[in-house]
Order: C-alpha cells, then sequence, then structure tokens
C-alpha cells in the first residue's frame, strides 16, 4: 500500500494497493468514493492509472528480486492482477483527502471502523461527518505522537501532563 499525491501541483491524496492475496490492484480515492475509470473515453490511461504504472513497475522488480533472492518460485504474475476502484467513503469537502487516505492505509482489507455508517451521517452537527473527521484527525495525532518510534514521545507526553 502506498499513499500517493496527485495532481498540477500536487493537492490530492489518493492510496494505491496491490492486493497479493485477491490479486488486484486497487485505487482508492475519497474525493470520488470508487468506481472511477481508469482509461479515457478515447482509450488512453488517466493521470492516475499513469502515474500507479511507474509505480508498479518498481513494486513488481523488488518483489521479483525478493523471490529470486529466497530462491522461491513466484505464486503469482502481476500481469494476471485485475484493475479495482473499490466504494471507499466520500470526503465531504476537498482538504480532507490525506486524512481520508491515511485511514484507508490503516484499516484497509478490515472492516473499516473509522467509517462505520459514514453515508448516514450528516454534514453538520455534533454527530456529523465534519465532527467525524475532527475527531480522525485527533486520533492520527495522537496515534504518531505517542507511537514507540516517535523518538520524542516520552517529551511529548511530559509536555502534555
Amino acid at each position: 500500500m502506498t499513499p500517493a499525491i496527485a495532481g498540477n501541483p500536487g493537492s490530492h491524496y489518493v492510496c494505491f494497493v496491490v492486493n497479493f492475496k485477491s490479486h488486484k490492484f486497487e485505487f482508492l480515492n475519497s474525493l470520488t468514493g470508487g468506481g472511477e475509470k481508469l482509461q479515457l473515453p478515447n482509450g488512453e490511461p488517466s493521470l492516475y492509472k499513469q502515474m500507479f504504472d511507474v509505480w508498479l513497475n518498481e513494486v513488481e522488480a523488488f518483489v521479483t528480486e525478493l523471490y529470486k533472492l529466497w530462491k522461491i518460485k513466484m505464486p503469482f504474475q502481476f500481469t494476471t492482477f485485475n484493475w479495482d476502484t473499490p466504494k471507499v467513503p466520500t470526503q465531504v469537502d476537498s482538504d480532507n483527502c490525506g486524512v481520508f487516505c491515511m485511514k484507508f492505509l490503516d484499516e484497509w482489507g478490515g472492516e473499516m471502523q473509522s467509517f462505520k455508517g459514514w453515508s448516514k451521517l450528516r454534514k453538520h452537527g455534533d454527530n456529523g461527518k465534519i465532527a467525524k473527521i475532527m475527531d480522525l484527525r485527533i486520533d492520527l495525532c495522537s496515534a504518531i505522537l505517542t507511537n514507540s518510534s516517535n523518538s520524542r514521545k516520552e517529551q511529548v507526553l511530559k509536555d502534555a501532563t
């Protein structure tokens, strides 16, 4: 899985997943919510597809070398993988794609607990989507600041108390 920033200049975070289990390349875009076409009407690849094709070449070379190093026959061929743009929760504005991308990376393949009931929430209000996004931002900041790999974790915790 990888986040990617797209646009000119880079202005929107999306996620690209190489799903080895289901043999799919998955494209997660909270701006459209899924179902996105990766080819233009003239048959040319979209900007996202072009970007991911470059990244995919790097992934394929890396994985192939790992299997060679381990002296194991690769149990799949990337040429048999299908592209998928699964349905994902849609952001309510143009500012929160990074939050969605981070949560997709954190929860993809699971039940996406952070977005449970998302489609039923109103945009505004105490229990609305905007309030939920603020909670997700706080959760992400807390997870980063208190993570064991944060060399300043102890200082952060000391300053917070």
